[in-house]
């Protein structure tokens, strides 16, 4: 889980910032929503080039499953403080965010779970223009957690243990002429895990894209992946994914978007094909946005292992002018992740996030909210050590309340 401040305070000055400790990350394909339904940043519009925003949060969160397993549910009331900093550099031809947090978590009943550093996000969004036609970015994504769960990118609630996962993306793009571009980028996704029962895995991803616009309404691309996964105690895989990809203005507030096309898997001594689609219809109103979205890959299934075919449904509905500076937002998600080849993976995840956020000045907010977890798991696997399944039924509930504060510094 990411802290409730980057998606309040920081995350205007990160294009690449997701979603709060208190809540669950924004669903994929859902962040532009969540980003322009109307939240007011924290901080002021940036009018210098160089910019530094020390952030504080703190939230109090009561929790009705802190070990995150229905055979050892466990109750208690966490105070959470999440400082932050945040640099910004930019000018026409450049743009330079990075930003760093951590969570301290303070446990009521529980004492001894304390830890200064429980969490710990660090985010980097860059990009170079040496030419009108030419952009070359990078971007970095670390976290640090204590407790792999739904709020994880698999989505897959493994219990409470430490991990770390970082993702280094670097591309390019091209502006061929007025109505064509053209888009590469690599991936190198690292996910270690504290558990010996769990299992590290590497992700190598290289893609391809062309994008045409055919009219003001409508354009299509082409595009191609490439995947490499290395995971531990487990044949290595590959996956080629060739794309064709259609998005539509319906209405200037109504778009839709679908891309898909078949995913070839290959491993040392197994050949499938199987889909992969992305569909997302989202609507902007008076009052907010709504969206809509479903996806379909193949990726990994977190700590368990193994490759998995994961599905998500998911939803966001954001009301941002209900009252001045203040915003609502739900995002429900629905997720499922099966292993092809057998049934040692196969774990369906409920979340339902909302959130109320109002802004009383421009560097100093209230939030509060609530988040549902469930999760089934049915899969076979099972530790070495313990003989326990590693995937777990949970049930979740959480209530927070907390304050955001951040300034920036300018520097012209």
């Amino acid at each position: 889980m990411v802290s409730l401040l980057f998606a309040v305070a920081v995350a205007p000055a990160l294009a690449t910032a997701q979603t709060a400790p208190l809540l669950q990350r924004p669903l994929p394909g859902t962040e532009p929503p969540a980003r322009t339904g109307g939240q007011p940043p924290l901080q002021q519009p940036l009018r210098a080039p160089i910019t530094l925003t020390p952030t504080l949060g703190v939230a109090e969160e009561f929790n009705d499953n802190v070990l995150m397993d229905n055979r050892r549910r466990d109750w208690d009331l966490i105070t959470v403080l999440t400082p932050g900093l945040t640099f910004t550099a930019e000018r026409p031809t450049y743009r330079f965010n990075v930003g760093y947090e951590f969570d301290a978590r303070l446990y009521m009943r529980e004492p001894d779970r304390n830890e200064g550093f429980d969490r710990q996000r660090f985010v980097m969004d860059s990009f170079y223009r040496p030419d009108p036609t030419l952009t070359l970015s990078l971007d970095d994504m670390f976290t640090f957690n204590t407790g792999v769960n739904a709020f994880s990118p698999e989505g897959v609630v493994t219990g409470r243990d430490q991990a770390w996962s970082n993702t280094v993306r670097p591309g390019a793009a091209w502006q061929l002429d007025r109505l064509t571009a053209f888009r590469t980028f690599g991936a190198w996704t690292a996910q270690r895990f504290d558990s010996r029962d769990l299992r590290d895995s590497d992700t190598y991803r290289g893609d391809v894209e062309v994008e045409r616009t055919f009219t003001p309404r409508f354009r299509g691309s082409l595009g191609y992946q490439v995947a490499y996964f290395d995971i531990e105690d487990e044949e290595d895989a590959t996956t080629h994914t060739p794309r064709v990809g259609l998005t539509y203005e319906f209405t200037p507030t109504l778009t839709g978007s679908i891309t898909g096309g078949p995913t070839i898997e290959f491993r040392d001594d197994d050949t499938r094909v199987a889909p992969f689609l992305f569909a997302s219809l989202r609507k902007r109103y008076a009052w907010g946005e709504t969206g809509v979205l479903y996806a379909r890959e193949v990726t990994t299934a977190g700590g368990l292992g193994g490759i998995a075919d994961n599905q998500t449904f998911g939803a966001s509905v954001i009301v941002a002018t209900l009252m001045r500076g203040l915003t609502i937002e739900a995002l429900p998600q629905y997720r499922t992740s099966e292993s092809p080849h057998d049934n040692t993976i196969d774990v369906k995840t409920f979340s339902l996030p909302i959130r109320a956020t109002y802004q009383m000045t421009p560097w100093f907010a209230v939030t509060a909210g609530y988040a549902l977890l469930h999760q089934v798991s049915d899969g076979t696997l099972r530790s070495p050590t313990t003989g326990e399944p590693l995937g777990r039924d949970v049930d979740q509930n959480r209530v927070f309340v907390g304050i955001l504060v951040g300034y920036p510094i300018r520097w012209d």
